[in-house]
């Protein structure tokens, strides 16, 4: 009995020393290994870009036309025809960005700005002249710092029009959305076979801007934040 005893413990111990030399394909299928799949604190279990929001363009163009609506009225005029110095400044006071109304001409409003560093209104100024930037590298900029930025004015020393090579051009960009610049400006325009009146709201993108502009001399861009 003792005999028979330590023949099956010798076996025993001989088969143990052979399953390590198994092959993998002899384990059983369902003998997984638990996996730790926690995610580490402060990390977010899944990375979602930021969608397009339509209401801020929604919010912006309403904006426009209303601002375009209220600088009218406080200017007593019917249009601004002519007088883009006149547009930008009202929706600057309508805006409540100046407290006080300051006028001049389209190619005095970049210096005119570039001067402060705060708006009687308590915005903070930062300037983008023509020196270090084009007119495109400056919205470039800007929309990088922030996709959602918002009061932006913009300076041309010389304009298209006669008038607008002795005094200059000046619009407002109400924002720039994901890219896309919202504006007015004060003379019509046409976009892509789309006719745009003084005062409607333009939604295009930066390089559709910059070539809208071309034949303008960049002055500036200031940006109240």
């Amino acid at each position: 009995m003792i005999r028979i005893k330590r023949t099956l413990a010798a076996l025993i111990a001989a088969l143990c020393l052979l399953v390590p030399l198994l092959p993998a394909s002899a384990a059983r299928a369902d003998a997984q290994v638990p996996i730790d799949v926690r995610v580490p604190e402060g990390v977010p279990s899944r990375i979602v870009p930021e969608k397009e929001d339509p209401s801020r363009g929604e919010e912006l163009i309403a904006q426009i036309r209303a601002t375009y609506k209220a600088a009218k009225k406080s200017a007593r005029r019917k249009n601004f025809k002519g007088k883009c110095g006149a547009y930008v400044n009202r929706q600057l006071l309508v805006l409540g960005i100046n407290k006080k109304y300051i006028g001049c001409n389209g190619n005095r409003e970049f210096d005119v700005y570039s001067k402060k560093t705060e708006t009687t209104g308590g915005y903070r100024i930062t300037a983008y002249s023509h020196k270090k930037y084009t007119l495109r590298s400056a919205l470039e900029a800007i929309a990088k710092s922030d996709p959602h930025a918002r009061n932006i004015l913009v300076g041309f020393e010389k304009g298209f029009s006669k008038a607008g090579k002795r005094y200059g051009h000046t619009l407002f960009i109400h924002g720039i959305e994901n890219g896309k610049v919202y504006f007015s400006d004060n003379f019509a325009r046409r976009i892509d076979g789309k006719r745009y009146k003084e005062g409607d709201p333009i939604v295009c993108s930066i390089d559709t801007f910059v070539r809208l502009y071309k034949k303008c001399r960049f002055d500036g861009i200031i940006h109240f934040t």
